[in-house]
């Protein structure tokens, strides 16, 4: 077995707790890591002190520490495409009405890296820096679409965990939503996440890639059908207009009104 140095111990236990929302135990972890529950325990104390992890004082598990949070805060608002999509966002929300979001893809999930609701608007769900599958989401689905084949593929070949009924799980199904949205340039997930949510995305391109998508998202009851293709638009205008930002070339397009 390949030797795990203390640093690599450190991101393996951080990623662990990142995909255990109920937490984990010292033995749980003991055993990912194949060491010691001693060796385990002195990580975890030198994590807890720097803020990394906590314990819960009931189930005596591990989780996230708040740290994290104001780190991960750092780190996102630094990736270049958060400040040149950020006006942007503003703009899609304000023509829009509805919550707009940036996420990029990590392998077979989403990450939201920024988010803006429109004025007057309390937002009841924040997505910033939340992970979801990304055959569940529009944002998922539109950077498998237009991104790179070998993550489209990885994604496709692994089981596709049902989130709700509406999930599409069948691989052969999801191939052929994206095809659709490489056709239409902008890819929807309704009530697939989550029930009571629908959103649309567009694709964020760099020299013909995907790199990110933006999305609006709301309540099905905000989303008639008879309005989807004008919101439609406004999404992949908005898309386009980061993407030449990153590019540094001048801006084309515009967030049509919806």
């Amino acid at each position: 077995m390949r030797r795990v140095d203390g640093a690599e111990r450190v991101v393996i236990v951080l990623d662990l707790l990142s995909r255990a929302p109920e937490g984990l135990g010292v033995s749980d972890i003991a055993r990912e890591l194949d060491v010691h529950r001693s060796t385990v325990s002195r990580l975890l104390g030198t994590l807890s002190s720097s803020g990394l992890v906590e314990r819960d004082a009931a189930t005596r598990r591990f989780r996230l520490g708040t740290r994290i949070l104001g780190l991960a805060a750092t780190a996102m608002a630094r990736l270049p495409v958060v400040s040149q999509a950020r006006p942007l966002l503003e703009e899609l929300a304000s023509v829009t009405s509805e919550t707009t979001n940036l996420a990029v893809l990590d392998r077979f999930h989403v990450v939201y890296v920024d988010q803006v609701a429109p004025a007057q608007t309390v937002v009841m769900r924040s997505w910033v820096g939340r992970r979801s599958p990304a055959h569940a989401s529009s944002s998922g689905k539109v950077m498998m679409a237009f991104g790179d084949r070998r993550v489209r593929e990885a994604v496709l070949r692994r089981p596709l965990e049902a989130l709700t009924q509406h999930t599409v799980t069948d691989p052969s199904a999801l191939r052929h939503q994206l095809d659709e949205v490489r056709s239409r340039g902008y890819a929807t997930s309704r009530g697939e996440l989550a029930l009571d949510l629908i959103s649309i995305a567009a694709p964020v391109l760099l020299d013909g890639k995907a790199v990110a998508a933006v999305s609006i998202s709301g309540p099905p009851r905000r989303f008639p059908s008879g309005d989807l293709p004008r919101l439609a638009r406004a999404v992949v205008d908005a898309g386009a207009a980061i993407g030449h930002r990153l590019a540094g070339r001048t801006i084309t397009t515009r967030p049509s009104p919806a």
